[in-house]
C-alpha cells in the first residue's frame, strides 16, 4: 500500500492518517472547540473502535475528556463536530440525552457530561502527507 510518510505537529501523536493532541489544562466543552479551531484541528471525531482504542492509550485511566460530540436542539440528537451523527451500534452513550450535554470518553465508553464542566478534551487533525 502507500505507505508515504505522514507528519504531524510537535506534541501531537501520529496515529493512521490523522494527528491527536491531549490538552493539559481543563476547560469547558465550548472552548475546548475553539481551541482545537485555533489549533487549526476540531475536536476528536472517532470513526471506529480501532481508533477508540488508541485514544485509550493517550487518555489512560485518568478523567473523561471531551470529545467533538453534543446534543444538538431541538431533536436532541448526538452529533459530531463535523456534522455527522453518532452511530450509536458502534459506540455507547451511557446515560439519557439531555439538552446542553456534551460527550466525553472515559475508557471506553462515551459518556454525557454538562457542557460546562471543566475537562482536558482532544484535537485532531490530518497529517500532512510528504
Amino acid at each position: 500500500g502507500d505507505s508515504g510518510c505522514r507528519l504531524c505537529p510537535m506534541h501531537w501523536k501520529p496515529h493512521r492518517d490523522k494527528c491527536y493532541w491531549l490538552s493539559d489544562g481543563s476547560t469547558y466543552w465550548s472552548r475546548s472547540r475553539d481551541d482545537c479551531t485555533q489549533r487549526r484541528s476540531h475536536l476528536l471525531v472517532l470513526q471506529d473502535q480501532e481508533e477508540m482504542v488508541f485514544i485509550q492509550n493517550i487518555i489512560g485511566d485518568q478523567n473523561p475528556v471531551w470529545i467533538g460530540l453534543n446534543i444538538t436542539s431541538p431533536r436532541k440528537n448526538w452529533t459530531w463536530v463535523d456534522g455527522s451523527p453518532l452511530n450509536q451500534t458502534l459506540f455507547m452513550v451511557l446515560g439519557p440525552a439531555e439538552e446542553n450535554s456534551c460527550a466525553a470518553l472515559k475508557k471506553n465508553r462515551i459518556q454525557p457530561e454538562i457542557c460546562n464542566t471543566d475537562l482536558k478534551w482532544i484535537c485532531q487533525k490530518a497529517a500532512v502527507q510528504l
